[in-house]
Formats: C-alpha cells, structure tokens, sequence
C-alpha cells in the first residue's frame, strides 16, 4: 500500500505503517518508585525502559529494516488522571535527586487505595532497504506497556531524639 512516489525521489515509494505491519516493535516496560507501593501526598516515580531499535524482514518483496524510535509516553495513572510526556523518565538515583522528590514523570496520588498504571508508548518508524538512508514512515505507532499495579498508604515519622552525630550516644533506629 504505497502512494505516489515524492518529487525529487523517483521510485522511492511512501511507506506507510500499513505496510509494515509485519515488523513487530519490542513494546517498552514501564517501572515505578518506590517498586509496587506509594506514600499518598508524595512523589511516585514512574519511567519507561525503551530505546531506539530495528526489526528486520521483507517490505514490498524487499529485505528492509525497520527502526523503531520513542517519541511520547501516555501515563494514565489510575486516579482519573494522565499525562503526555517526551521523556520516559529515569530512577531517582539517575536523576541525581533524593527519593521522593518530583521527577518529570512522577505523579502525586492524594487518596489511599489499589490503582493500575498503564503507559501507552508512541514510536516514530523509518525504513531503509539495502543500508542507509533511512526514509519516514508515514505515521505513528502506539504500543503498551505493562500495567502494574500499585498500591498507596500512609506512612508516619518515629523522632528518635537528637541527631546521631551531634549526641552519638542518643537512641538509634
């Protein structure tokens, strides 16, 4: 299923995701912090194990491949709201901030209770037969993720008195 060849390329047809619906892209995984649990009114992490990668096979009776790249990351956090964003997030630790601090995709949750994450990935395609360049494929193609689970509570703070390392011999937790 091509359309017209483009001006200034003749015999390179429009590829379309129609046509390369044979080359199946490895759907990405989505992960959270803290892993399965959330305190209500703090930052949960949340970011996407995905990357740039290429399918191989035959387009139009031709050897080709197909490069898959994430472009946009739909999280649907479970609490009746979502977000759209263009960058599948990292750990805390990646980040180089400390646990519980915000993220670019982390989310808030205000209520206790038992809520489902999905996460919906888009991938730009490009083609390519026998090497480079590589050519657009007309549209985009959306994948999910997995949808794990997630449950949110409450948590409360013990004082364990004054501070180790201005009284050491103070009670220790």
């Amino acid at each position: 299923c091509y359309e017209a060849d483009e001006p200034g390329e003749p015999g390179i047809p429009t590829i379309t995701i129609r046509d390369i619906a044979t080359f199946i892209p490895t759907p990405g995984r989505q992960q959270m912090e803290p892993d399965g649990w959330a305190v209500a009114g703090l930052d949960t992490n949340f970011y996407a194990i995905t990357s740039t990668h290429v399918v191989s096979g035959t387009l139009l009776g031709r050897p080709a491949d197909v490069r898959f790249t994430p472009t946009t990351y739909r999280w649907a956090y479970g609490d009746g709201t979502s977000a759209t964003k263009h960058t599948p997030g990292a750990r805390w630790a990646a980040l180089g901030i400390a646990e519980f601090e915000p993220t670019p995709t982390s989310h808030v949750y205000e209520q206790v209770g038992d809520y489902t994450i999905t996460l919906s990935i888009v991938f730009a395609a490009e083609y390519r037969f026998d090497g480079p360049p590589w050519r657009p494929v007309v549209g985009p193609i959306t994948l999910p993720a997995n949808d794990p689970p997630l449950r949110v509570g409450t948590a409360k703070t013990v004082p364990l008195g004054p501070h180790c390392l201005s009284n050491p011999r103070g009670p220790r937790g």
